[in-house]
């Protein structure tokens, strides 16, 4: 009877392991522009970053330091890295306590992001506690392109194998974007996005047929096909060609509405194309026009409004942020972003990044240059080094709302919207629209004034993107006071 019970309770544990549904902690979702598909001419990375219980979002700026030989850089989990001798600066947008919610940018335009993607594997080889929450820090540290952080990635992962189910990472740079998909253990796979097309990742594995023979555009293990068919999860003589989300998914995870619903929605309104829900939908797609910044907010702050999966009926029946179906702007946004990676300005200016702390739908995008070198204090809590110390040593005491940090002031204009939402979030829109306006136009003005006094005074440029940054807070704590009526 003992053993009966035994197994019956190792059974169900299995399961739940390897059946693993988005809940409100994973879903993410990533928009992907290729730099020929964009109206612009450069890659734009597009991420929504969700997750479940108290959060909050600090900015800082790393900058770039050489390193004493000898020095380790020492994993979560018990793994240590030799450090290298130098490490490149970057900006990093930092939930405390999370393993896997941080984005990154550093000063060579490499930028990493992530979307939570279970996978089938449940045991998966694993040294020394494995690698998860460092794998983008250093990639962010020593990457010089996109391409190149994917293969560090991919020597990491061999080498000590993932200790999460699966995630997919967006790892971009000012010519390029790939999809880094990875599995429990040491398998993983690679695809590079067309420079012509656009691609949209929700908590599912999007990379499906792969052709290994061609470097340019895929990169994988070695043993990644062999591996499935050892496990039998993959039978070239019946199933056809390898497809890598298929055999590798979840499959209850891979069938999930949460996902489907979100996938369908955004190639929907990317691509002009009238798919359905049961469609098959494509890892990449041409957009219906070259896209722009206002092609992306709406799809960043979408809500099924206007088909079946609203449940709110056009708000009707309250707030949209809790539709049965999760939305791609869903109660569980932590933050919200689209990253210009602008190849033919210098980079202090020419990266920028537009940032809506909480909820984008009602947050307006401030935009955040890489020339930054004074985050504003109150969207931060410590030095960067200090952060990055503490990261997993936080209390409950950071999530008071009486502490100086400005993240509770846009966390406050999204739950006053939702009480009321269907008066309240047209006049928060107009808000919002008009910030965005506000900024545009004065981001206008900075890059103008930058560009004619960089090269003979970069101090002062410098203090001119640490004054911009603040005066854009200022205003936007100003305008949400006036809305919250405080």
């Amino acid at each position: 009877m003992k053993k009966s019970c035994l197994f019956l309770i190792t059974f169900l544990c299995l399961f739940s392991l390897s059946a693993q549904v988005p809940d409100f902690g994973q879903n993410c979702s990533t928009i992907i522009v290729g730099k020929d598909a964009s109206a612009s001419g450069f890659v734009i990375i597009a991420h929504n970053e969700d997750d479940g219980g108290n959060q909050i979002v600090n900015f800082y700026k790393f900058p770039s330091r050489d390193h004493n030989q000898g020095e380790i850089l020492k994993f979560r989990e018990g793994a240590a890295e030799q450090q290298a001798s130098h490490t490149n600066s970057y900006l990093w947008m930092e939930m405390p306590g999370q393993d896997f919610a941080d984005s990154y940018l550093n000063e060579y335009g490499v930028l990493i992001t992530s979307n939570s993607c279970p996978s089938r594997e449940i045991y998966g080889e694993i040294t020394d506690g494995g690698i998860g929450y460092e794998l983008r820090k250093i990639i962010a540290e020593r990457a010089v392109s996109a391409r190149a952080g994917v293969e560090l990635a991919g020597q990491l992962i061999e080498k000590w194998g993932y200790n999460a189910s699966g995630r997919t990472y967006t790892i971009a740079d000012k010519n390029e974007a790939w999809m880094f998909a990875v599995v429990r253990g040491k398998h993983w796979v690679a695809e590079r996005i067309p420079d012509n097309k656009v691609a949209f990742i929700p908590n599912y594995y999007t990379i499906k047929e792969i052709d290994l023979n061609d470097s340019k555009n895929f990169l994988a293990s070695k043993e990644l096909v062999a591996y499935a068919e050892r496990r039998g999860w993959f039978k070239s003589d019946i199933d056809g060609p390898f497809n890598f989300s298929k055999v590798y998914s979840s499959e209850r995870n891979l069938k999930s509405m949460a996902n489907i619903g979100r996938m369908w929605i955004g190639v929907k309104k990317l691509s002009g194309r009238d798919y359905k829900l049961e469609d098959n939908f494509p890892f990449s797609f041409p957009p219906l026009h070259k896209i722009t910044l206002n092609d992306l907010f709406p799809v960043l702050a979408n809500h099924y409004e206007g088909t079946s999966l609203d449940d709110s009926q056009e708000y009707k029946k309250g707030t949209p942020h809790f539709n049965d179906t999760q939305n791609i702007c869903a109660s569980s946004q932590q933050l919200s972003f689209i990253a210009e990676l602008r190849p033919e300005m210098p980079w202090d200016i020419g990266g920028r990044i537009w940032v809506a702390p909480r909820r984008g739908c009602v947050n307006a995008y401030m935009p955040i240059y890489f020339g930054v070198t004074e985050m504003p204090r109150s969207l931060t809590m410590d030095t960067p080094e200090k952060a990055y110390e503490l990261h997993f040593k936080r209390t409950d005491t950071i999530y008071k709302r009486n502490n100086s940090m400005t993240w509770w002031n846009f966390v406050a204009v999204a739950e006053y919207t939702d009480k009321d939402f269907i008066n309240r979030f047209p006049k928060r829109l107009k808000i919002k629209e008009d910030l965005q306006q506000y900024y545009t136009a004065l981001a206008g003005q900075l890059e103008k004034d930058y560009m004619s006094i960089y090269k003979k005074e970069p101090s002062r440029a410098a203090e001119m993107i640490n004054n911009f940054e603040k005066e854009i807070l200022t205003k936007t704590i100003s305008e949400n006071n006036k809305f919250l009526g405080n």
